[in-house]
C-alpha cells in the first residue's frame, strides 16, 4: 500500500509548475462571483499621493490601485484574473514573502472594468466600505478634480478613512447591518483566498495505541468581519466558530484577545460535495486533493496500521504551509 500511494516528488514539481503557468486558453475560467469572493479574501483598494518636486514648486501625483495578491506558486490564478478583466499587469508585491500581485492602476480601466464589476457583484466583507471610498476617488479623478488643490485635499480625506485607518466599529457594524447572502461561486473564491484543509492526527489519552484522525475545513477572518463566517456557517448549516463568544456584541468581540476568528466545518461529505462541484483553483487544490487522499485512507482504516499511519503523516506533512518548505 505504501508503494502504491507514495508521493512522487517529480510529479509534485510538475503540478506546481502547471499552477504557475495557468491555463493556456484565452478566456478566463473564473466567474464574476468568484472574482468578488477572492477579492474579499485577497484583494485591496489603495490610494497613494506622492509629492513631486518641480523646480521650486511641489505638486502632488495621486495613484489609485486595485490589487489581488497570491504567493508566487499560485501565479496562474493571477493570470486567470487578468484574463477576466482583460487589463492590468502582474509583478512582484513582496520579494521577501514570495508574493505576487495583479494590479490595475489605469483610470480608464478602473472606471470601465473594475467599478462596473463590483457595482454588480458586491463585496460582502467590510472591504465594501473601502470600495465605496475608492469609487469616489475614481470619479473625482475622472472629473480631473485631482489637478486642483481642493481635489487633492478631498483625496486625502477619502484615504484617511480607508483600510487600516477605518475604525473597528465601522467595519463591525457594517457587516452586521445587513443580511449576507452567500453565492456558491463567491464562497468558492473566498475559500481559495481564506480557507485551508486541515487534518489532525493524534492518539487518545486513555489508549495510546489507538490513533485518531479528524478532518476539517477552516476559514479565518478578522474578528470585525465575523458576521461573514456566521453567514457561511448558515450557508453550510454546519460548523462552529472558535473562539466561542457573543459574536453579535461589539464590546465582547473587541475584548477577545485573538484578532482572528475561525470557522471550523467537519462535515467531510458536505465539503467534498461542494468543492468537487466548485473546485479550488489556486495551489490549495493540491492540499484539497491530498486531504481527500487522507479521507480515503481513513475509510480503509489505514491509520490503524503502523505503515498506513506513517503514510498519512507523510502526506499531511506536505500540505498547507509545509508544501514548499
Amino acid at each position: 500500500m505504501l508503494e502504491e500511494i507514495k508521493e512522487d516528488k517529480e510529479k509534485k514539481k510538475e503540478n506546481i509548475w502547471n499552477f504557475k503557468l495557468g491555463a493556456l486558453n484565452l478566456e478566463s475560467i473564473l466567474t464574476p462571483w468568484y472574482i468578488t469572493g477572492i477579492t474579499d479574501g485577497e484583494g485591496s483598494f489603495q490610494i497613494t499621493i506622492q509629492n513631486v518636486k518641480k523646480k521650486r514648486e511641489i505638486s502632488f501625483k495621486p495613484r489609485l490601485e486595485f490589487k489581488i495578491t497570491q504567493k508566487n506558486y499560485s501565479l496562474g490564478m493571477l493570470y486567470e484574473i487578468k484574463k477576466y478583466f482583460k487589463c492590468g499587469r502582474i509583478h512582484i508585491d513582496n520579494s521577501k514573502t514570495g508574493t505576487m500581485k495583479y494590479v490595475i492602476t489605469n483610470i480608464n480601466d478602473l472606471t470601465n472594468k473594475v467599478i462596473p464589476h463590483f457595482d454588480k457583484y458586491n463585496l460582502k466583507t467590510s472591504k465594501f466600505l473601502n470600495y465605496k471610498d475608492f469609487k469616489k476617488a475614481v470619479l473625482l479623478m475622472n472629473e480631473k478634480n485631482h489637478l486642483k488643490k481642493d481635489g487633492i485635499d478631498k483625496l486625502r480625506n477619502i484615504k484617511s478613512y480607508m483600510n487600516k485607518a477605518r475604525s473597528f466599529k465601522d467595519k463591525f457594524n457594517y457587516c452586521w447591518s445587513k443580511t449576507i447572502n452567500i453565492e456558491s461561486e463567491w464562497l468558492q473564491g473566498f475559500v481559495d483566498g481564506e480557507g485551508s484543509f486541515q487534518c489532525e492526527i493524534g492518539f487518545t489519552k486513555r489508549m495510546k495505541l489507538n490513533s485518531y484522525v479528524n478532518f476539517s475545513l477552516q476559514i479565518q477572518q478578522s474578528k470585525h468581519d465575523v458576521a461573514i463566517l456566521y453567514a457561511i456557517q448558515r450557508f453550510f448549516q454546519s460548523g462552529y466558530l472558535k473562539p466561542k463568544y457573543n459574536i453579535k456584541d461589539i464590546n465582547t468581540t473587541k475584548l477577545i484577545s485573538r484578532n482572528v476568528t475561525a470557522l471550523w466545518i467537519r462535515n467531510v461529505e458536505l465539503i467534498c460535495n461542494f468543492f468537487d462541484l466548485y473546485p479550488i483553483y489556486t495551489v490549495k487544490r493540491l492540499d484539497y486533493l491530498d486531504w481527500k487522499r487522507l479521507i480515503e485512507l481513513k475509510k480503509i482504516n489505514a491509520h490503524k496500521t503502523r505503515e498506513g499511519l506513517l503514510l498519512m503523516r507523510k502526506i499531511k506533512s506536505g500540505m498547507n504551509n509545509n508544501r514548499y518548505k
